[in-house]
């Protein structure tokens, strides 16, 4: 790689790792009965900032570079979506706490370890995007969790509606839609790489 390829390779390597480190925040908070949900949305908060400034960093050196490993756009994009993931992670453990959930449904840790599977393929995957074929498998690698993970997430939703808490249902909920929303955003994640795959090919 010549030194500004390794300059992205580096900054979207760093931006993945704080991705998978929010999903284990995640997994941290929303497993069985977590009595320090608070201090793990302290933890996720700076990691989704951390997240931000590495995304910046991105930015900036696609706006500076006279040439960039691949097309501006894309580069842009995906540091959006990688983004957007934290973003929605916050939100699930953010409902956690605001809503004061002692235990989600059964199923909930199923659903948690897709997202932490997705989280750990893709800080693999980012940095072998600048070599041949090096994240080809990649996209379809999540699309199968993703396939998976979606009749999860469908029983979760009617087991918790099915309950005799209504109210608790909604707080609940909040939480499950930050969870389906970080899901849908690493398959998003995965279709601007295939892009970037199929172009560079």
């Amino acid at each position: 790689m010549t030194p500004r390829t390794a300059s992205f390779a580096t900054a979207f390597a760093g931006l993945a790792d704080q991705v998978r480190l929010g999903a284990l925040a995640v997994q941290d908070s929303l497993g069985p009965a977590s009595h320090t949900r608070r201090t793990d949305l302290d933890r996720l908060q700076q990691i989704e900032r951390e997240g931000q400034r590495a995304r910046d960093q991105i930015v900036e050196l696609a706006r500076d570079s006279f040439v960039t490993p691949f097309d501006r756009g894309d580069i842009h994009l995906l540091a959006v979506r990688l983004t957007e993931c934290l973003s929605h992670m916050e939100q699930a453990v953010d409902a956690g706490v605001r809503h004061r959930i002692d235990e989600f449904p059964e199923g909930t840790a199923a659903l948690v370890d897709a997202l932490v599977r997705m989280a750990e393929l893709t800080a693999r995957a980012l940095p072998t995007l600048y070599s041949p074929d090096g994240a080809a498998d990649y996209p379809g690698e999540i699309r199968r969790i993703a396939s998976r993970a979606e009749p999860i997430r469908r029983d979760l939703a009617t087991q918790n509606l099915a309950g005799s808490d209504p109210l608790g249902a909604m707080r609940t909920a909040a939480a499950l839609d930050g969870l389906a929303l970080t899901l849908r955003s690493f398959e998003q994640v995965a279709t601007v790489v295939e892009g970037i795959v199929v172009k560079e090919s």
